[in-house]
């Protein structure tokens, strides 16, 4: 931004003043209103979001032309942000204020933020023009080249920083999901619930466990090794996007720091060492935004060994998740819209792209013809929002329930009602079968009371997904497991420790370290001692990545470098599937995090922005 002298006019002036002055006032009652339920969290990011938009208002950002889009545009943005910010302010805390205030509040913050968004806009465009600048200057120099960055040693401090964690937690961290794997590799046989890779990457962690013999404890030995397979996966993972951004031209200090937050930071080493199927995925997620950054700016013929190593990686990504071959779908459909122009490449990328879905088909098969797993996927699963919306409109209106009502309800739930948690759909449609008639009559009752209550189905979508849209929410957090409350939901329900023995027996889950354990709980579990310090607590929220996403897109249109848009496809598409899914969590958005933060590393780090 130009910091030469400028002359307000009084119009700037009065403008400026009010639009400062009426979100003071607004904050200052609603902090009172926060003071009384007692909400210190939420008083946390909310003054730091404050303060941001009142620095841009003196930097005269709310006049700023010359930022992507057009004002229209802008003011719908920043209105459209506001209105979310504050409907899940009175979600939080219901009968906080009446409509018309929380109307009130939007109004008056829209300016704030429309003037907060305007200085990002210009920011992103400084930076990303920086970058374009530099690449051109080197270019006609002759000098540009990208830094080759150790993948070696950024691989063994990541992997050292895991360590800490692993010591801490050893063998491994056991939250909830590994229960059912377990009972699958141990009792019941195998099934694609889970992806199978995983429970067969665990089941031969814990049978190499038991073939040394000469160990005190062989299940012990078994996850332990599972940790440290994972920890390196991830690592190397960490390591290669690392020498990617340096021979993209990130700024080193970026580059360093990726390292240095992938090693210490606490939610990367401690899912690290937690047994779930998230992990390596997430991994892979981060490193496949990376070749879709490359297949987007880089040559029609990248290169057999380039085409070998993304084919891999697609289909260790499409096994790691099942339902992420949906958002991988929409990835290919945007490859071959992008490529549509270049008809040899659209040929060649369109045939290679249905050699590698046939190649995971084939796997796949393979896979479960050779373990015998049986078909599990649960057709409820892709149910989570239709059965929370049911829920919600019965609960609320059971009384408004004709005797068709409850027919249906009754063939679908049997005698009790559905229930109804607001944060999580899995006791919704925990006693939903998938057979055709259930679903039938499933889809005729969900078409009738939404025809009936479609505030009900609005409400019921928005406070499931609120951790994908609430800067401030807290309910991906509490609310959603009762045996399993804080950032990482590191818990299982202590009436299946007995259970969990007999799985793995003679496992205890804490140790040693205690001193450690209790730092990790501050952070992971109940009591998140990072809530009370607001940047912190701002790129730990998973909404953050979300709209962090939704920035890089916006700036890809804005700088007119549509080809930018097709990394972040695969995200956008993968947050759809969250969205339908049955709760926010940490781990369910992690691979969001990561690949999100690369993606704007490649965008604003200075780096390449061709396109």
């Amino acid at each position: 931004m130009d910091h030469k002298r400028v002359k307000v006019s009084a119009r700037e002036f009065v403008i400026t003043g009010i639009s400062a002055f009426l979100p003071i006032v607004c904050a200052g009652r609603i902090l009172l209103l926060l003071r009384a339920w007692g909400s210190v969290y939420t008083m946390g990011i909310f003054p730091l979001a404050l303060l941001f938009g009142l620095y841009c208002l003196w930097k005269r950002a709310l006049f700023l032309e010359d930022v992507f889009f057009p004002i229209p545009v802008r003011v719908l943005l920043a209105a459209g942000f506001a209105v979310l910010q504050v409907t899940g302010l009175v979600y939080s805390h219901p009968g906080i204020c009446g409509v018309p205030e929380a109307v009130l509040w939007v109004l008056c913050f829209t300016p704030l933020t429309l003037a907060g968004q305007n200085m990002l806009f210009f920011l992103a465009g400084r930076a990303a023009g920086d970058g374009m600048e530099g690449r051109r200057n080197g270019a006609a120099a002759g000098t540009y080249a990208g830094r080759q960055g150790s993948f070696w040693g950024a691989f063994v401090l990541i992997f050292g920083g895991f360590v800490i964690p692993f010591a801490t937690y050893y063998p491994a961290i056991m939250a909830y999901d590994v229960i059912p794997q377990l009972d699958q590799i141990r009792i019941s046989g195998l099934t694609t619930h889970h992806p199978l890779i995983h429970t067969l990457m665990l089941k031969g962690c814990l049978r190499v466990g038991e073939v040394l013999s000469f160990l005190p404890n062989p299940d012990r030995a078994g996850l332990a090794l599972y940790s440290l397979l994972q920890m390196a996966v991830v690592a190397a993972c960490f390591a290669y996007v690392y020498c990617f951004l340096c021979r993209r031209g990130v700024s080193g200090w970026l580059c360093y720091a990726f390292v240095l937050c992938a090693a210490l930071f606490p939610t990367h080493g401690m899912l690290a060492v937690s047994i779930t199927k998230d992990t390596i995925y997430a991994a892979l997620t981060m490193v496949f935004t990376t070749f879709a950054y490359e297949l987007a700016v880089g040559e029609e013929n990248p290169g057999n060994g380039w085409c070998v190593r993304y084919g891999i990686l697609t289909v260790l990504l499409l096994l790691f998740r099942n339902n992420s071959v949906y958002a991988w779908i929409v990835y290919v459909a945007a490859v071959a819209f992008f490529g549509r122009k270049r008809p040899r490449f659209f040929k060649r990328i369109c045939a290679f792209h249905g050699v590698v879905f046939l190649t995971y088909l084939c796997v796949n098969g393979l896979m479960v013809q050779a373990v015998s797993a049986t078909s599990d996927t649960y057709a409820r699963e892709m149910l989570s929002v239709p059965a929370q919306q049911i829920a919600r409109a019965v609960q609320y209106h059971e009384e408004e329930l004709t005797q068709e009502d409850r027919e249906a309800v009754a063939a679908v739930w049997g005698e009790n009602l559905p229930e109804y948690v607001p944060a999580i759909a899995d006791r919704s449609k925990r006693d939903l079968s998938g057979d055709g008639e259930t679903l039938r009559i499933f889809a005729s009752e969900w078409i009738s009371l939404g025809l009936r209550y479609p505030g009900e189905y609005l409400h019921a979508f928005l406070l499931k997904n609120k951790g994908m849209w609430d800067l401030a929410d807290m309910t991906y957090l509490n609310d959603v497991y009762s045996y399993a409350k804080g950032y990482l939901q590191i818990t299982y329900p202590s009436d299946q420790q007995s259970y969990m023995e007999a799985l793995a027996p003679g496992y205890v889950r804490h140790q040693r370290l205690q001193p450690l354990q209790s730092l990790y709980r501050y952070f992971a579990a109940g009591d998140e001692l990072w809530r009370y310090c607001p940047p912190v607590a701002l790129v730990m929220q998973p909404a953050f990545y979300c709209y962090l996403l939704l920035f890089c897109c916006l700036c890809c249109i804005g700088l007119k470098k549509p080809g930018l848009l097709l990394p972040a496809v695969y995200l956008l598409a993968l947050a759809g599937t969250l969205l339908l899914g049955p709760c926010v969590l940490t781990r369910y958005v992690y691979p969001l995090m990561l690949s999100v933060t690369v993606l704007a590393l490649l965008l604003f780090g200075r780096g390449r922005a061709e396109g």
